[in-house]
């Protein structure tokens, strides 16, 4: 026998004896974090197989179909047309594809482009998908209900005797790290070499093998699906070992985790773990988590490692993840709350809860003191010692007990809490008690502190703190902080820091002193002091920083700087040393920060007050937390793996509640009103941990803190172009290495197009001109016949006067004329009475042209200048003065009413410039203004006297009333000017709207009164 074939052999007696002996020891799960998705969390409620694509996606292959999760919500896979995929057996993630093997048979590929199928046909076998696998050469290998199956990548063959495959059933398929192909038939485990096509029998025997896998060592370990068997198998040179252990529980699922260890899904007894098993025997010592310690079911399908290394478990009632905790239990009783944490000087954690009596812990255990519950502060003073109080009173240590050192003061009542301690240079305790205030303790008297301010929200501090100097820090509501020099009465100085001094972070509930800063924390962020002044930290505006509780400063070891440990009803932050620097230099600097357990926030006792600080630091440098899980602890110094920033996906746009179509650029509906854009970055270890900004270049003038929400809604954007850009920051503060673009336009609504708008403010117009042609018709018909009806009753009026009294006057004087004749012409009687009767034929021949003027129709007014022209040079013959008219413009027609009345104050003033003012000259100006219309007349006689000049014009004359009444009526107005040096002017003047006939004369008729030369036109 050869010395190499003697080497193998005995390496395989090693390796089959080794396999009696348990080497792994029991481990229990504590150190992993565990969640658990089910139906009523919005999760599917069965899981039967798992993979991850490329892009980080975990895919859920389930009883109703396939579903795509993010780490924070489930989206079910909807199939192009008709398809529907059912129940999913099995799925294979392949560069950017998923291959989908279904429980009624066929695959379906999923990739960027859409789905293709695969139906079952004579080379690929029909039945329920188990397993599909891929070899080093890329062919997909398929493990159905009727067959072994390979495709090269243009066609299924369906592997059988020619290659040496017995059956017509495979159960499992699998490729190992060295290219091996792994099969199972209905009993019997085959491996095929790489390269090679023919498969060979490895002589072991099996029954429903439902999982093939692995391990770190390069053993392959099979599970059968019934009957409980667990196998393990060495192939080393073509030498073929195994052994097998038969479980109480059927385990159907099989895997290796990053770190060796061996996970084991069961049907009935949830998941088992085993730490690096390098044997069969290991088994023994496995570790069960079932239902009764959180998990979804007991009956377990699939599992699955992802690319951040977490565990993920498919089973009947959900899905559930394991991962390693960031914070660890600290191991006090569970059900414990509220807890008051303070850290000795010999490495111990001293804690007092709300419903438990104060402990002590120690790497010995955990010890419970003599104070009762509940607890509400602690505090440890410069000399060391640890001061607690609550409704019992006030008690201090003595070593590693608790004695009772006080009383509370008599004003406070039973149930008061204690808010805050601090011990002052001098040894005196102040203590400031809810709802009474601030008391200093000096040999065993209670001093009351007066409140700085009359304030109800300011009569205690919240927290309270000693720095290494001896100086106390009180921290208020409202903003304001408090600090006092000296001790006892002599009190030597006191400082109040607020708004004034650039602070303004509410509630002061936050106060650690280290080196020479002070932080300082609150509702609204975090500062410090360096001595004489206050700086803010700029940090994200997404709400995680709100209300901070606890912060914990911590020097690296290096000494190049300390890191900054936060505490806040969020969860827990760490802010690096180099971040701070970059902080002190720039005062705008955002800060960048890591999370932790975000999950996990500050407890919340509705009776009780929340004991502050929340954290604090042991002397071994943990870091411990009072949470709503209790108290837990993280070690600073821990590795923390660099993690690449979030990549950050647009999963859909729905515009009006309808999915918009896919890709980078779309054209959406013209007036879409609701533009909702979901969103998500890839982070299945801690996605509660992820931070979203974005903005819509467009309509937004900067970047939206988005905080975890996942959605951006947009309702009433105008018609435009616009590009939504988004950004994840994951728990390190990384941001994307790059954004998600979804460029947008939306095009005008039919009714915003310009052509559109063009023609209905046409047809708007034109619709507003015919009404106004048509309201203007009627108007001018009821004027006409109000004008033919006054023009009728003006002739009525002048043919009665005519024919009454004037005729009768006349036949008066005629025979006064007769009675004058017989009367002797030397009488003194008969010339009164001819100078009467000459007057009275004067009164007769103004009463007759009063009639006549009444009688317009005899007038033709169709020129308004004409008509007043002709006026002009009647009188003008009669003797008297010279007359002249002048026309400025293009005359246009006036509206009869408006004609009418013109006429009437035209008329009276030419009259009377002739008749009584003896001037030598009269002119009459007419002016047809584009925006006005204008007649003046003016004369050089002996004017009017100014006491005449008013609207009512001189009693018993009607001359000038009768004008201001004409141009009243028609909205026109009247101007009258006389000096007896120069004579009178007449104007009148009105819009040109209401002069003429249409309401705007016509475009042509101002071009052509803008392009006439001005000049006049004497008629």
């Amino acid at each position: 026998m050869s010395s190499t074939r003697w080497w193998h052999k005995a390496a395989l007696v090693l390796v089959l004896a080794s396999s009696g002996t348990a080497h792994a020891q029991v481990r229990s799960l504590d150190h992993l974090e565990h969640r658990r998705w089910v139906a009523a969390d919005g999760g599917p409620s069965q899981v039967g197989a798992i993979a991850q694509t490329r892009d980080g996606y975990l895919w859920l292959g389930t009883n109703e179909s396939l579903f795509r999760f993010d780490g924070f919500r489930f989206v079910r896979y909807e199939a192009p047309g008709l398809n529907t995929l059912n129940i999913v057996a099995s799925l294979l993630a392949v560069d950017d594809e998923l291959w989908v093997g279904l429980r009624f048979g066929g695959v379906r590929v999923i990739g960027p482009h859409g789905m293709r199928e695969h139906l079952p046909g004579p080379n690929l076998p029909e039945g329920a998908v188990y397993s599909l696998a891929r070899e080093r050469a890329g062919a997909i290998w398929l493990a159905a209900d009727d067959g072994l199956a390979r495709y090269d990548g243009t066609h299924w063959e369906l592997v059988s005797t020619k290659w040496h495959f017995p059956g017509k059933k495979a159960r499992a398929v699998y490729v190992d790290g060295g290219g091996t192909l792994w099969a199972a038939n209905e009993n019997r485990l085959l491996y095929l070499p790489t390269g090679e096509r023919r498969f060979i029998d490895s002589g072991l025997a099996v029954d429903w093998v439902s999982q093939i896998t692995q391990a770190p060592d390069g053993a392959i370990w099979l599970t059968e699906r019934y009957s409980g068997k667990i196998h393990r198998v060495v192939l080393l040179d073509g030498h073929f070992a195994s052994s097998s252990l038969a479980t109480s529980t059927p385990a159907i699922g099989l895997l290796f985790d990053r770190s060796g260890g061996l996970w084991i899904s069961t049907t009935g007894n949830g998941v088992q773990y085993v730490a690096k098993p390098t044997s069969i025997g290991a088994l023994h010592t496995r570790t069960s988590f079932t239902a009764r310690d959180g998990l979804s079911s007991d009956f377990i399908w699939k599992m699955l490692e992802d690319g951040e290394g977490n565990l993920w478990v498919g089973s009947n009632g959900g899905l559930d993840r394991f991962r390693p905790r960031a914070l660890m239990p600290a191991g006090f009783p569970p059900g414990s709350l509220n807890f008051a944490l303070v850290a000795g000087n010999d490495g111990s954690l001293w804690a007092g809860p709300s419903n438990r009596p104060a402990m002590r812990l120690t790497d010995g255990g955990m010890d419970v003191l003599d104070m009762p519950a509940p607890v509400s502060c602690a505090m440890r003073d410069l000399d060391g010692t640890i001061w607690m109080g609550g409704p019992s009173g006030i008690w201090r240590s003595r070593g590693a007990r608790l004695e009772h050192f006080a009383d509370l003061p008599p004003a406070a009542l039973a149930e008061s809490s204690v808010r805050a301690m601090a011990r002052d240079a001098a040894g005196d305790l102040w203590v400031s008690f809810n709802r009474l205030g601030l008391f200093r303790l000096h040999d065993g008297v209670w001093i009351a502190t007066p409140p700085p301010s009359p304030s109800a929200n300011q009569r205690m501090p919240v927290t309270a703190s000693a720095d290494a100097k001896g100086r106390l820090w009180f921290g208020y509501r409202d903003n304001l902080l408090v600090t006092r020099e000296g001790d006892g009465d002599k009190r030597g100085g006191e400082r109040r820091w607020g708004e004034a001094d650039g602070m303004d972070i509410g509630h002061v509930t936050a106060i650690t002193h280290h080196g020479q800063r002070t932080w300082v924390g609150g509702q609204r962020g975090i500062g410090y002091i360096d001595g004489e002044r206050y700086h803010a930290l700029r940090l994200p505006d997404n709400g995680l920083f709100s209300n901070i509780y606890a912060i914990i400063v911590v020097p690296l070891k290096d000494g190049s700087g300390d890191d900054l440990w936060v505490h806040s009803r969020s969860g827990i932050f760490q802010l690096t040393a180099a971040e701070l620097a970059r902080a002190y230099a720039d005062a705008a600097y955002r800060i960048r920060y890591r999370s932790y357990d975000l999950m996990g926030g500050l407890a919340n006792d509705p009776y009780q007050v929340l004991p502050l600080p929340t954290a604090v630091r042991s002397r071994d440098g943990r870091l411990w937390f009072s949470t709503s899980n209790g108290v837990a602890w993280i070690d600073p110094e821990r590795a923390h793996p660099d993690l690449a920033g979030p990549r950050v996906l647009i999963e859909s746009v729905h515009v009006d509640g309808v999915r918009a179509a896919g890709g980078a650029h779309a054209t959406l509906a013209a007036g879409a009103q609701r533009i909702v854009i979901d969103y998500t970055a890839l982070s299945l270890s801690a996605p509660e941990r992820l931070n979203f900004r974005y903005r819509l270049d467009g309509y937004d003038v900067g970047w939206q803190d988005a905080g975890r929400q996942r959605e951006a809604v947009y309702t009433g954007l105008g018609a435009g172009k616009y590009r939504f850009r988004v950004l994840a920051h994951n728990q390190d503060g990384l941001p994307s290495t790059q954004e998600a673009v979804f460029e947008f336009s939306i095009p005008p609504a039919l009714y915003r197009q310009p052509l559109f708008l063009l023609l209905a403010g046409a047809l708007t117009f034109a619709a507003l001109w015919m009404l106004y042609r048509m309201n203007m018709r009627r108007a001018a018909e009821r004027l006409r016949e109000r004008i033919e009806e006054r023009h009728s009753e003006r002739e009525r009026i002048a043919r009665d006067l005519h024919d009454t009294l004037l005729q009768g006057v006349h036949g008066l004087i005629l025979r006064f004329q007769a009675i004058v004749y017989t009367i002797p012409a030397d009488s003194p009687a008969r010339r009164s009475l001819e100078e009467a009767l000459d007057r009275a034929d004067e009164v007769l021949i103004e009463g007759r042209d009063r009639v006549r003027d009444l009688r317009t129709g005899a007038v033709d007014l169709s020129e308004l200048h004409e008509a007043l022209a002709a006026l002009g040079a009647e009188l003008e013959q009669k003797g008297g003065a010279r007359f002249a008219l002048t026309v400025r413009g293009s005359p246009a027609p006036l509206r009869p009413l408006v004609r009418d009345e013109v006429y009437q104050v035209g008329h009276e003033a030419i009259v009377n410039a002739f008749r009584h003012a003896r001037a030598l000259h009269v002119k009459v100006d007419i002016e047809y203004g584009a925006r006005q219309f204008q007649m003046t007349v003016s004369d050089d006689g002996l004017g009017i006297a100014r006491v005449y000049l008013t609207p009512m014009g001189r009693a018993d004359h009607w001359g000038l009333r009768g004008m201001h009444e004409r141009v009243g009526r028609i909205g026109a107005q009247l101007a009258i000017d006389s000096d007896p040096a120069r004579g009178s002017e007449v104007r009148l003047s009105m819009k040109a709207q209401l002069a003429y006939r249409r309401g705007t004369r016509s475009l042509f008729a101002w071009l052509r009164t803008k392009t006439i030369k001005e000049g006049t036109n004497d008629i």
